[in-house]
């Protein structure tokens, strides 16, 4: 029953992310597409800081569901491990991140995925 609520919450905080995200964009990022203000439609969010609020916003939700202790200190310490993702690959990841509709997607599709060492396994040796 918990976990329906934890996927239900989530995918309201993924559904009302993209229009709270366009109005935070910081002006500095480039290749940060944003819609215009009277389009009716925001465009999709691209690079890393324009997926930056949702990632925030999923943690936040994330944490509150399982009811961590310290939900700030847990929201920056997992988006900044997935901003360090996106900077190996912007294109890619943050895409990847927009069309996720959650934390666990996030994790298993569109991040670097650790071997049983805790380490990026072949991903180095390329």
């Amino acid at each position: 029953m918990n976990r329906v609520i934890c996927v239900v919450l989530v995918a309201i905080v993924a559904c009302a992310c993209p229009s709270k995200a366009t109005k935070t964009g910081s002006g500095g990022g480039s290749g940060t597409a944003v819609g215009s203000a009277g389009s009716g439609s925001a465009a999709p969010l691209t690079g890393c800081d324009g997926v930056k609020a949702k990632l925030e916003q999923l943690y936040r939700a994330d944490a509150q569901a399982r009811a961590i202790v310290n939900v700030e200190e847990a929201v920056a310490d997992n988006t900044a491990m997935v901003m360090a993702d996106c900077k190996k690959d912007p294109a890619k990841v943050s895409a990847c991140i927009a069309a996720a509709p959650g934390v666990k997607e996030i994790e298993a599709k569109c991040l670097v995925q650790l071997d049983d060492e805790g380490t990026e396994g072949d991903a180095d040796k390329h």
